[in-house]
C-alpha cells in the first residue's frame, strides 16, 4: 500500500516536473529565480532526448509500482501518461519539438524583459 502511494506521488510530481518545463521559463518572467530551477530542468530534459537514456524518475516510479505488487508499465512516462491521451500516438518526436521550442520562446522573453527593466532602472 505504502509503494503504490509512493509511486503515485512520483508519477504526479514527475507529471509536474513537466509541466513546469513547458510553463517554467514563463513563470520566469515574473518571478525571476525561477529560471535557474527551470534551466536545470530543461538541460535535464534535453539530455534525454538527446543521449537517448530512460529517466530515472520514470525508473523510480516503475519500481515502487513493482514493490507494491502492480505489473510496471512498459515505456516511458510519456508514452504511458501522455502519448494518446494529450496528442496522437507517434507524435513525440513533434511534441518534443515543441516543447524545446516554448522553452526557447519562453527565454527569449526573458531576457527582452530584463533589458527593457534593467534600461528603465538605469535611465
Amino acid at each position: 500500500m505504502v509503494y503504490r502511494f509512493l509511486a503515485d506521488l512520483v508519477m504526479v510530481v514527475h507529471g509536474a516536473l513537466l509541466v513546469f518545463f513547458l510553463v517554467g521559463g514563463f513563470l520566469a518572467w515574473r518571478w525571476r529565480r525561477l529560471i535557474w530551477l527551470h534551466l536545470g530542468i530543461g538541460l535535464w530534459n534535453l539530455s534525454i532526448v538527446i543521449l537517448d537514456f530512460g529517466c530515472p524518475v520514470t525508473a523510480l516510479e516503475k519500481e515502487l509500482r513493482r514493490r507494491g505488487g502492480e505489473q510496471p508499465y512498459v515505456g516511458g512516462f510519456i508514452q504511458h501518461y501522455v502519448e494518446g491521451t494529450i496528442y496522437p500516438v507517434g507524435y513525440t518526436w513533434v511534441a518534443e519539438k515543441v516543447g524545446f521550442a516554448l522553452l526557447v520562446i519562453s527565454y527569449a522573453g526573458f531576457f527582452v524583459l530584463r533589458r527593457r527593466r534593467r534600461a528603465r532602472v538605469s535611465a
